[in-house]
């Protein structure tokens, strides 16, 4: 036997030895989950030397400590069983989350906010179903003075969980932007003050609670009927198109101001956004004036464009929920833009913060001042006068 044979005859146990050790830590690493995160204050400066815990039914308690950029990591967890993490660090507020279930062979990212004693702060969990929410977020965080974190829910991969981690950071305040938000506000959050807004009706989605007010996206019919009886006071046929799923009940309340105020009213509701031009055509030569409320289907710049064309090939006065529609040929808008609805929340939340408010003294609080935007060819076009009584914010 050659000595070259020899060699690899006499290292054959050992190769097969680590080949059977690499085997079984590749199975283990396939077979097993990863934990990773971050812990960091409220204004988002990294936490070192924070002690993580890890515990769940059937395992051992484990600890790390996060590193000088705040984070922490764990290899290697049992995939699909239920665990328990408790973050502390000497002058901070501990945070316990429970119910965190990793996935096989999936690496799970879960960052953590600690605060100190007495510090306020203020979370927004938003999500874009359907409007768009930016606009509100930037005027609520320049209107309060103390640490705001936004939590997109449509970027993070378990929205859930997101929510659930919050309740367990306890903010002191949480804004929900949008009905996704809201709604898992309202399942997974108990005792912490919760401002709602960007949902349509909260009547028709069950989001009443102890712990939950709102800020409304529209301002109440008796207004919205004296802006038209004033500018339009020979009109006496009103038409409504709208969202059929989530705006009916705003629709009927629109519905008996007007009727009470002496304007006959005719709706057409829609279903599916291709039946638009479809349903605006049912109210030809039957109406005065339209308005639509801003909802799901109202909001698209699809449906902007297609009623706001609608009503000028018709010479029909449109009066529309926001200045974007002016801009496109509606006759005025009637509605409170979302940074309007911002500094509304923001106006709750000082409240709140510093002042003893609680969610039950603003069950349903309707920003005071609705944008009111004219379009200054539309006017001439329809021979409108627009009296001068009346504000106006902006002109197209």
């Amino acid at each position: 036997m050659s000595p070259f044979a020899r060699a690899l005859r006499s290292a054959l146990p050992a190769l097969g030895l680590a080949a059977a050790l690499m085997w079984a830590v590749s199975g283990w690493t396939e077979n097993s989950s990863t934990l990773s995160g971050r812990v960091a204050d409220t204004r988002d400066h990294p936490i070192e030397q924070a002690t993580v815990t890890l515990s769940g039914d059937g395992v051992a308690t484990r600890r790390v400590r996060s590193d000088a950029e705040g984070r922490y990591r764990w290899a290697a967890l049992r995939p699909n069983t239920v665990y328990a993490l408790t973050v502390e660090r000497d002058g901070y507020r501990t945070v316990e989350f429970y119910g965190l279930r990793p996935e096989l062979s999936r690496t799970r990212v879960v960052d953590f906010r600690l605060k100190r004693p007495g510090e306020r702060d203020v979370v927004i969990l938003a999500g874009r179903d359907p409007f768009p929410f930016q606009d509100l977020v930037r005027s609520f965080m320049s209107n309060v003075e103390v640490p705001v974190r936004l939590i997109d829910l449509d970027d993070d991969p378990n929205p859930e969980e997101a929510v659930r981690r919050t309740q367990a950071e306890h903010p002191d305040l949480i804004v929900g932007a949008g009905l996704r938000a809201a709604r898992l506000i309202r399942r997974e959050v108990r005792t912490i003050p919760s401002i709602l807004t960007l949902v349509t009706d909260p009547r028709q989605h069950d989001l009443l609670a102890p712990n939950l007010c709102f800020v409304a996206m529209h301002i109440p019919p008796d207004d919205l009927v004296q802006r038209i009886k004033a500018i339009l006071p020979g009109a006496r046929r009103l038409g409504v198109l709208f969202d059929a799923e989530t705006s009916s009940r705003v629709v009927r309340d629109l519905r008996g101001v007007a009727r009470r105020s002496g304007l006959a009213s005719e709706i057409a509701s829609v279903f599916n956004p291709r039946d638009l031009e479809k349903s605006l055509d049912t109210l030809a030569g039957r109406i005065d004036i339209l308005t639509v409320p801003y909802d799901g289907l109202t909001s698209t710049p699809e449906a902007v464009g297609a009623v706001s064309g609608w009503a000028l090939r018709h010479r029909i006065p449109l009066a529309a929920p926001g200045p974007e529609w002016v801009r496109r040929g509606a006759l005025f808008s009637y509605g409170v833009t979302q940074a309007g609805m911002g500094m509304e929340a923001a106006s709750m939340a000082v409240q709140m913060l510093f002042q003893g408010g609680q969610p039950s003294d603003f069950p349903r609080q309707v920003p005071p001042a609705a944008f009111f935007a004219v379009n200054h060819e539309t006017v001439e076009a329809l021979g409108v006068r627009i009296p001068g009584a009346l504000k106006v914010d902006q002109t197209y």
